[in-house]
């Protein structure tokens, strides 16, 4: 089984990626091999850990269609030296690029793995017959199946929708060294947001929404701290602009990618997930894994991850004085906070587990290579 991944950096559909390649490993004794365009990085790193194979492969699409076509048919040739049965596809370019060209690398069976809602289609032919010639397809949301079908024109009877597996991970480190390394007290009010910084994320709107929050805070002679987990990427330095003329000061504090999102959300009161574009956000997912109440843009890839209880708690997209008055009354009622948290955690474990999702996802696979 091959993955071929947009890159080896570590975003949601890499993560998810890998927690189906570790299940098909261990429950079914899969031989995989790990795809990735770009230099290495963390998911090299935990394939190394996990004893998986992996490759860096070139990117490379020119920009004029039939010059594309000839790169898709080099690329299918090109992975024939892997052998592979099956090709897994995630994200946009790879599950283009293999829609092009799987016959050609001598797999049975090629799945394209839709992870978003369709935030990178042009509407190009070749976007078209890349569908086309794609027999399968797994989407990780409802609205994402419905992105493939209205968008792309694939037959309903050829998607299946796989819920995302969060795993529960162990903390490194507990609450109190989190709190202690990030100077924070236990009547400090923190909230945090798992996403990594680029422009598909709306960590704008939660910044402007964070001011009312601290000084509603300051009113009450408390702080309120919020804690930006994620890879620095393209809206970063737009980001730490914007938190500079808000004076924000140290009521915000981007972290960079962090090894130990487990630890880091024991220490955390309230997880926020400003959005404007999802599939099924892990971030969330993440949050709600922990035990987490979640506050949230009203957005479907969210409102499919939080599910009804959780629908309370989300704003409209933009609207930063909704999402400020909801993570308020949360902040405000630790024991709403902790039952929507033990509702939230539950949710997961029914809907989201590793499990679950490694179970459906190989028992769709093997239907599909018979």
């Amino acid at each position: 089984m091959v993955f071929v991944l947009p890159g080896l950096n570590l975003g949601g559909a890499e993560r998810q990626a890998l927690v189906l390649a570790r299940y098909l490993i261990q429950a079914h004794h899969a031989d995989v091999r790990i795809l990735g365009f770009g230099e290495p990085g963390k998911v090299a790193e935990l394939c190394d850990a996990a004893d998986i194979p992996w490759h860096s492969l070139e990117a490379h699409w020119p920009p004029h269609r039939l010059e594309r076509v000839r790169a898709a048919i080099q690329f299918g040739l090109s992975l024939r030296k892997y052998k592979p049965d099956l090709l897994l596809p995630y994200c946009w370019f790879p599950n283009m690029i293999c829609g092009l060209s799987w016959r050609l690398s001598g797999a049975r069976l090629c799945v394209w793995n839709q992870r978003d809602e369709g935030r990178h289609f042009k509407g190009t032919r070749l976007e078209y017959l890349s569908a086309k010639f794609t027999p399968r397809f797994i989407s990780n949301s409802q609205h994402a199946a419905d992105f493939l079908v209205q968008q792309l024109h694939v037959n309903r009877d050829r998607i299946a929708v796989v819920y995302n597996g969060v795993e529960v991970v162990a903390p490194i480190e507990q609450r109190a060294t989190w709190r202690a390394r990030l100077h924070l007290s236990e009547d400090d009010f923190v909230a945090c947001m798992v996403a990594n910084l680029h422009h598909f994320k709306d960590h704008a709107t939660l910044l402007k929404a964070w001011r009312q929050v601290v000084d509603r805070f300051s009113e009450d002679g408390h702080a309120a701290i919020l804690l930006l987990a994620g890879r620095f990427d393209t809206t970063h330095d737009t980001l730490k602009a914007l938190a500079y003329d808000l004076e924000l000061g140290k009521s915000v504090r981007f972290l960079g990618q962090v090894g130990d999102i487990g630890g880091l959300l024991t220490a955390v009161d309230l997880g926020v997930f400003s959005s404007r574009l999802e599939g099924c956000p892990n971030g969330v997912l993440e949050c709600m894994a922990a035990g987490l109440p979640v506050v949230g843009t009203d957005i479907p890839g969210i409102r499919e991850a939080v599910g009804e209880a959780g629908y309370p708690w989300l704003a409209p997209p933009g609207d930063a004085e909704m999402l400020a008055a909801h993570i308020l009354t949360l902040a405000r009622d630790a024991e709403l906070r902790e039952q929507l948290g033990a509702h939230n955690h539950q949710r997961i474990v029914e809907h989201f587990s590793p499990e679950k999702m490694g179970r459906e996802a190989a028992a769709l696979l093997r239907a599909w290579l018979k």
